[in-house]
């Protein structure tokens, strides 16, 4: 008898051990979490597809001598390690390993001071992949990663294989400078018609795009907005739009004769709190969380690049809070479209919206 139940045991002990060793490894490889040492955060780092933004109070540290440290899936390795010490001048790529080995996953990490530029000429360009996307230098020559577009979601359908011919890209025909940005709805092809997504809209937006997102919950992809410590009075810049032709209603298959595609150019202000971290594709002009908007109201067409200023000014909802504008608790978006209801996957294919030197102006703040 005794000898039956240790071979009982020994056989359960058996299948036990076989058991954890038959269970596969982790193939997820992800940043799920980034602190910095120190108080010197105003914002928790904000986590997209494959970018980290560290959001630091200006002048709080030597960013040329920070080591961030990330929480990753289980079993997943970074490198280089979590809390190595790098030079964030520019923005610095980290690779993601899974546990079995089989996937990697690379995110570029930029710091940036908070206060944001408000003055954006759309002169410097980065490639990400096969698409590229525009930063900001400020003082003292550091990288400020703070716009993004849908180039990641559209990378999905393999539409285009150069930055070119992404809905979103640089162009040389500028107002001022070298360069401008160049915005374009295009087809997605039989991989968007397949999930309702026909059109992709040339889109660009200070904030955040979650790529895993994309064809999940488009509208939660977009995440406008990073923190503002300045209040706006008004938006100036130079556009130059031609529109495709009429809006065609993709979901019912009809084009709208009533409704030519026009582009759309606005900034918004709004407060965060315990419940909103940023606001989406579907909230951004109505949320009750916004303070003020600056929209342009009727955007006119005109040759491609023969350039219209825009001048309008910020309309106050909610009275502005000094205090949380000292503390962080305001977000600022610029947002430009190529087709005014291109989140909703509405417009017409070819419809080009170009924009350059564009401003925030801002209130002056009391000398001290």
């Amino acid at each position: 008898m005794k000898i039956r139940l240790l071979l009982t045991l020994l056989g359960a002990a058996a299948l036990t051990v076989s058991c954890i060793k038959d269970e596969p490894l982790n193939a997820e490889a992800d940043i799920i979490e980034c602190t910095v040492p120190g108080d010197i955060v105003k914002t928790d780092p904000k986590i997209a597809d494959n970018t980290v933004m560290i959001l630091i109070v200006p002048g709080s540290t030597d960013v040329t001598r920070m080591a961030p440290e990330f929480k990753l899936t289980p079993g997943a390795v970074i490198e280089p390690a979590s809390g190595t010490v790098r030079d964030f001048t520019t923005p610095k790529l980290y690779k993601v390993t899974s546990q079995d080995g089989r996937w990697n996953k690379s995110y570029l990490v930029s710091v940036i001071e908070t206060d944001l530029p408000t003055l954006f000429s759309f002169e410097d360009w980065k490639e990400i992949g096969k698409y590229e996307q525009p930063y900001e230098i400020i003082a003292g020559g550091v990288a400020q990663e703070i716009w993004s577009s849908g180039n990641a979601g559209y990378a999905l359908t393999g539409g285009a294989s150069v930055p070119s011919k992404f809905p979103t890209c640089s162009t040389p025909i500028a107002h001022g400078g070298r360069l401008a940005a160049k915005l374009e709805t295009k087809s997605t092809g039989t991989f968007g018609s397949a999930l309702n997504m026909p059109i992709a809209a040339g889109n660009l937006f200070i904030g955040t795009f979650d790529g895993m997102l994309a064809t999940k919950n488009p509208m939660e992809a977009t995440r406008f907005g990073l923190p503002f410590g300045k209040k706006p009075l008004r938006l100036k810049g130079y556009y130059s739009y031609v529109s495709a032709g009429n809006v065609t209603d993709k979901y019912n298959n009809l084009v709208i004769p009533e409704q030519r595609d026009s582009c759309q150019i606005y900034a918004v202000l709004y407060e965060t709190d315990d419940n909103v971290e940023c606001l989406f594709g579907d909230n951004v002009l109505t949320s009750p969380n916004i303070v003020a908007k600056a929209v342009v109201p009727d955007p006119v067409e005109s040759p491609l690049g023969t350039y219209l200023p825009f001048d309008v000014e910020f309309t106050y909802l909610k009275r502005f809070d000094e205090e949380k504008m000292k503390n962080y608790k305001y977000n600022l978006t610029v947002v430009f479209s190529s087709s005014r209801y291109g989140a909703y996957f509405k417009g017409a294919v070819g419809s080009t919206l170009l924009v350059d030197d564009v401003e925030v102006i801002c209130e002056e703040k009391p000398a001290n």
